[in-house]
């Protein structure tokens, strides 16, 4: 009876150690699998985030680009402006230099305007006023200068003639001779056709100024010369010039 209990005995221990053996086999499979599992999962969330990692790239490399573009626009935006504002500042100087030579001129001429004013004669408006007159000897001609002036109102015109008349001495006797102009000298507001007359033309406002030559006769000798303002057939004004011992040459008909 022993020797059954023995017998049993040692059938049960060869079970019990085989039931071991496959739980440790099962526990060393769900430890490979878990493993197997964690590395498949690391390399899908390796993968996720290389991904992840280029389509940041890609998004910052866009981003970097635009701004890059956008800042040339500035760039450029701002070279047009500066060379806008030099362009303003040029015309402005221009503008300021135009200015202040206007300015310059305005005063310039209201210092003549005031001069002027201060030639104008006293007296009823229209009235004229000889203002200064010089005549001197120019070789064979007469060298005159004319000031002329007349208290009116710019755009009213006065309308007449300017006449020269010389006092002079021939073959001892006084005589009174109307002068010509030289040939092809013009007074100032006259045209050459004028010069064929005694008398000269003249028109202006408030002053006038005359210049020119005046033919001198032959064989006389001039002791002054009267310059006679004439409107409307009547003498307006007149001034005379006393002269140094004139002596125009006469011509010689002797043979040479």
């Amino acid at each position: 009876m022993g020797s059954k209990q023995s017998n049993s005995a040692g059938r049960r221990r060869p079970k019990k150690g085989s039931g071991i053996w496959r739980w440790t086999l099962w526990l060393l499979v769900w430890v490979v699998a878990m493993g197997l599992g964690f590395t498949v999962g690391q390399h899908i969330q390796l993968g996720k985030a290389a991904q992840q990692y280029s389509n940041l790239q890609t998004e910052f490399d866009v981003t970097v680009a635009q701004l890059r573009y956008d800042m040339s626009q500035l760039v450029a935006q701002k070279e047009a402006l500066q060379s806008q504002l030099s362009v303003e500042r040029s015309t402005r100087r221009s503008l300021e230099s135009s200015l202040q030579r206007a300015q310059s001129d305005l005063a310039k001429s209201g210092e003549r305007l005031a001069f002027y004013d201060q030639l104008l004669p006293p007296g009823p408006s229209g009235s004229v006023s000889i203002r200064a007159l010089t005549i001197q000897p120019n070789g064979t001609f007469l060298a005159y200068r004319v000031l002329l002036t007349r208290n009116a109102q710019p755009g009213s015109e006065f309308n007449g003639h300017v006449e020269f008349v010389a006092n002079a001495e021939k073959n001892g006797e006084s005589v009174k001779i109307t002068l010509s102009p030289a040939t092809g000298q013009a007074m100032e507001g006259t045209t050459a056709s004028d010069n064929a007359v005694s008398s000269f033309p003249v028109s202006f406002d408030q002053f006038q100024r005359l210049e020119g030559l005046l033919t001198m006769p032959e064989g006389v000798t001039l002791t002054s010369v009267t310059l006679n303002i004439i409107e409307g057939g009547a003498v307006r004004v007149s001034r005379s010039v006393n002269l140094p011992n004139s002596e125009a040459p006469s011509e010689s008909n002797e043979p040479s």
